[in-house]
């Protein structure tokens, strides 16, 4: 029987639709395989739609390039697609799609087995203490799925199931055969009620009518089966029966015709092999390899293709035999001409490299490239570097549905409920292009700017107890005039009406109940994206993703029964999970010459340059898994596939893409900062070939480096800028002056350029925050006399929780420092005591101003003084408190520490108008608070005249120089200690760029 089947091959590096479309193309050549024929007799059929799509268009290539006006072309089908066949002509041979029942909706599927499984984990006792929640029944639901898409595509008999867990083994084993019931007792019951067949299912049953029918009454037509290994069963037993046809044909992609015998004896043997699915195929078919021929090609095949399929076969070969390279002939050193290999450091700069790749292809009129990977994320980084030059590519995956921007849109709605408002949630949906809550966009992103400034950066604010709070924010902008400068932003009417509509927009997803139907949550969602929306956008456009959108939260709606009752805690997570597992075609126009495919669709297509990524350990080939329902002894017995299929089934698709005439091989040394193992096909080909060609490597590793680091846009020098004296400022405080002293470029950015540096969306609790906490406790205390209170941790403590009631993250701001604030308070009791009898009185947060005449413009100094004592001799002591690093008393005396000298000075000039003239300064007081051990310290510094007049005069020369217009504002002209630098304009100064260590940081 085998003697009479009609078998082919198309090797490795041909491009395998071409070749097929030339030789049916071809009269002649058709001719002699299939008798007299016409092209369009032809019924061809191919494993995926693209290559369906792809064949169509060689078809059309040929016959513009042979100057033929019009083509009638084949009839070209997927092997996978049978009830969409239209009728042929001789059609009493076909299939009726309509005399098999129909295929239960995928969605539907989904939640009918999500019904089965709830109901297993409640008899089971696995729903008591929320072991099994919605989301993680959901992903259950999903293994279970594709556990039986496999069984059924290797027409597994679950007869055999019950057998294979004998009463002595593991409980957990009996348990799994429990829950396998589901789908080998209750599922098929399920279906059998409704009329319906699994989809796998009843493309296997159409398949096998196709078989029968041909198999008793051949068709009188050319039927061509091309690009398929046989992996699927159903597919295996429609080959064997078009390999016999009369006037069929069967055409394998890649196999080897070169291996001799007890090579291909230990091929059938080692399931990892690139043959092996082939190998497993023509057993199946009942076929000799001898029986496959060598398509007939239209054109020659080039020597160099099978120079580079040779040395793959011989790389790849069973491990066992690896121990004969050592006897046997070195390969051809010009078999790897046209290969290279690239090692990136990290998976950013392999899709650069590729990106890079891609782009050097276009600069060719002609030539065409392809990304062929299984790595997605790989896939999305490559399409997202390649927009830099505006170029959208054609990803055959597409991209998940939750990534599209309404979905993302959605989900932003529902995390920013989740998280009571959190700032970055609350940000994310406010600034989104969907969100408008003002008569206008531009309106619209005012006010969330005023109020993100106001309230959303630095510590989250404390949500209250009330239901319309907004995680806070309300109650923030209702006590911002004690504590921002943004005082007029809760009184703007503006702002009202804008919080109003937040409010009213969440109204309907804040009245669900605890648990509700999953058509409620939808219904609640789209009644909030509704009111969120601008009045002239609709919630789902007439696109790609709105039609997708819109279908799957019809079918969500539909299935709400099936889905049960959700928590409001799990429908975020559930509605992620169901889009993530949605595609999302491209849309728009994309680039002719450009593409990424993925490997069975590169099996059969070939571009010029084809660019093989992600080629590491677990991504390509893929981890062997046996799945959490069978161990390996279980999955044997069953007759299933073990793991390691899927790695020969890749290592296939590998080949017929390294095969290529120009090929990239590509992958990252690091994924996730974590190190990672190339692919152990690359390894082998280096060690058979004893080389790696790698000479592209470092030439375009260091192009992409440029891209976004090159020489022309680096600073080589430190910023010097010079602005107009004009443009100088007039006024600086004390610790400017000290900023000036030491970095003059943070003058520049702050009182030239006008620059502020803002804080972090919801940032955590940091010194600044409990340095300004403590100013603002010792102050009151002083004010009120509460500091002369024997029990000063206690008043500390109690000051503390009323100045931050109102304030952001006071309960845990409080909580934090709590243990340091009573530290801070027992040493501060004996500080105190120790004053107090010298003491007349206190003046805290006091300001001051000295004029200066400089050249006959006036300089002005400002200080605002922590705290000035008036001892009883008349004489001052001026306190300064230190939460962070303290200057050093030798920084103080060369007035590079200068604010409490020039306080003094301002004290002595009767710059403190509360305190009068003419007053002099005994001491300079650093009082250095930590709460830690100890918990505070003193370093008084004796003040005179000598002292203060220097400082003044210090002052006087620098400001004179910086009236002069060549004086440039340098960045850090003087380094300070550790914990006294304010890198804040550091990235303006692009002081990393310049700095000979690389850090920016010399301190």
């Amino acid at each position: 029987m085998g003697d009479s089947a009609q078998l082919y091959t198309i090797a490795p590096g041909q491009p395998f639709l071409k070749r097929l479309a030339e030789t049916l193309y071809d009269a002649d050549t058709r001719q002699k395989m299939f008798g007299a024929c016409a092209l369009h007799d032809a019924h061809i059929l191919l494993p995926t739609r693209r290559a369906a799509r792809q064949l169509a268009h060689e078809f059309l290539i040929l016959a513009d390039e042979a100057g033929q006006g019009a083509l009638l072309l084949p009839r070209i089908d997927t092997l996978g697609d049978l009830d969409e066949d239209a009728p042929h002509i001789g059609g009493q041979n076909e299939t009726d799609p309509l005399a098999v029942p129909p295929a239960i909706e995928p969605m539907a599927r989904h939640f009918h087995l999500l019904k089965l499984v709830r109901a297993w984990a409640a008899a089971s006792g696995h729903m008591e203490g929320g072991n099994l929640n919605p989301v993680k029944l959901s992903a259950l639901a999903f293994e279970l799925e594709a556990f039986l898409d496999q069984a059924q595509n290797e027409q597994i008999d679950w007869a055999e199931l019950p057998s294979l867990v004998p009463d002595e083994l593991a409980e957990n084993w009996q348990q799994t055969l429990e829950f396998l019931n589901i789908i080998t007792q209750f599922w098929p019951a399920h279906l059998a009620e409704t009329g319906c067949l699994d989809p796998t299912d009843r493309r296997n049953v159409l398949l096998l009518q196709r078989c029968a029918q041909w198999a008793a009454s051949a068709p009188d037509h050319p039927v061509i089966a091309a690009g398929s290994t046989g992996s699927i069963r159903a597919t295996a037993d429609l080959l064997r029966v078009i390999a016999r046809l009369p006037r069929g044909a069967v055409v394998f992609p890649g196999l080897d015709n070169a291996a001799d015998a007890e090579l291909w004896k230990a091929i059938e043997q080692d399931v990892s092999h690139p043959q092996y699915g082939m190998a497993q195929t023509l057993i199946h078919m009942h076929c000799d390899r001898d029986l496959v021929k060598d398509w007939p090609l239209h054109k020659p095949p080039h020597k160099q293709d099978d120079k580079r399929s040779a040395i793959l076969h011989r790389a790849l070969v069973p491990a066992a035999i690896t121990a004969d390279w050592a006897t046997q002939t070195p390969p051809d050193p010009q078999a790897l001409d046209g290969l290279h290999m690239i090692d990136a450091p990290d998976a950013r700069s392999e899709a650069g490299v590729i990106a890079l790749i891609m782009r050097e292809v276009l600069e060719s009129d002609t030539k065409s490239a392809a990304l062929v990977t299984r790595d997605r994320k790989l896939a999305r980084r490559v399409a997202g570097e390649l927009r830099r030059w505006d170029i959208a590519v054609d990803d055959s995956a597409g991209k998940p549905l939750a990534n599209g921007p309404v979905a993302v849109w959605l989900r932003h709605i529902l995390t920013c409920l989740a998280e009571d408002f959190a700032p970055v949630a609350l940000l994310s949906l406010l600034k989104h292009p969907k969100t408008c809550l003002a008569e206008t966009r531009a309106a619209h992103m005012h006010i969330v700017h005023q109020v993100e400034a106001a309230v959303l950066r630095g510590v989250r604010p404390a949500s209250s107890q009330a239901d319309d709070d907004l995680g806070g924010l309300k109650a923030a902008l209702a006590h911002i005039h004690e504590y921002s400068r943004y005082t007029d932003i809760a009184d703007a009417p503006y702002v009202a009406d804008f919080l109003a509509r937040l409010t009213a927009a969440f109204e309907p997803l804040r009245a669900l109940p605890f648990e509700a139907h999953m058509d409620v949550h939808i219904a609640a969602l789209v009644a909030t994206a509704e009111k969120l929306l601008a009045d002239e956008d609709a919630l789902f456009a007439d696109d790609e993703e709105g039609r997708a959108l819109a279908a799957l939260l019809e079918r969500l709606s539909s299935e709400a029964g099936l889905a049960g009752a959700i928590s409001k805690a799990d429908w975020p997570n559930l509605f992620d999970m169901w889009l993530s597992r949605q595609p999302l075609r491209a849309q728009g126009p994309t680039h002719k010459r450009l593409a990424i495919w993925g490997p069975l669709e590169a099996r059969l297509m070939q571009a010029d340059v084809m660019i093989l990524g992600g080629l590491n350990e677990t991504v390509w080939p893929p981890m062997p898994e046996t799945g959490p329902w069978l161990s390996r002894p279980m999955r044997a017995a069953l007759g299933m596939s073990q793991p390691e299929r899927q790695i020969g089934l890749a290592a296939h698709d590998f080949v017929q893409g390294a095969a290529a005439p120009v090929v990239y091989l590509t992958r990252a040394a690091k994924i996730d900062n974590a190190p990672s193992v190339a692919a152990r096909w690359l390894r082998r080909l280096e060690t058979l070939s004893g080389k790696a060609p790698r000479h592209e490597q470092l030439r375009l590793l260091d192009w992409w480096r440029r891209l976004d680091h090159g020489d022309e846009i680096c600073a080589e020098e430190a910023p010097a800028p010079c602005p107009p004296v004009a443009a100088r400022p007039s006024r600086l405080s004390v610790t400017q002056i000290e900023t000036l002293l030491h970095n003059p470029y943070e003058i520049y950015a702050r009182k030239i350029l006008d620059l502020n540096a803002w804080e972090a969306v919801d940032a955590p609790y940091h010194a600044g925050h409990r340095g300004t906490l403590i100013h603002e406790v010792l102050e009151k205390l002083v004010e009120d006399g509460r500091h002369k209170t024997e029990d000063l941790a206690t008043a500390m403590l109690e000051t503390a929780a009323e100045l931050q009631k109102n304030r952001s993250g006071s309960d845990s701001i409080l909580a934090y420092w709590q243990a340091r604030l009573a530290a801070m308070g027992e040493w501060l009791e004996g500080f105190e005591a120790a004053r107090r009898a010298d003491l007349r009185d206190s003046f805290v947060e006091v300001s001051g101003r000295l004029e200066l005449p400089m050249d006959g413009v006036p300089f002005s100094i400002t200080a605002k003084a922590d705290r000035i004592d008036r001892l009883q001799d008349g004489r001052f002591d001026i306190i300064d408190y230190k939460t962070g690093a303290m200057p050093s008393q030798k920084a103080v005396r060369q007035h590079l520490a200068p604010q409490l000298t020039l306080e003094a000075a301002i004290l002595q000039h009767g710059g403190f108008e509360k305190i009068g003239e003419g007053a002099l300064t005994r001491r300079l007081s650093y009082v250095h608070l930590t709460g830690r051990q100890p918990a505070g310290k003193a370093v008084e510094i004796e003040c005179d005249n000598e002292l203060t007049g220097g400082a003044l005069y210090m002052v006087e020369r620098l400001i004179a120089g910086y009236r002069q217009e060549t004086r440039p504002y340098h960045v850090h002209l003087r380094e300070r200690k550790q914990g006294m630098q304010d890198p804040a304009f550091d990235h303006l100064a692009r002081l990393k760029e310049w700095r000979s260590d690389g850090e920016g940081d010399d301190g």
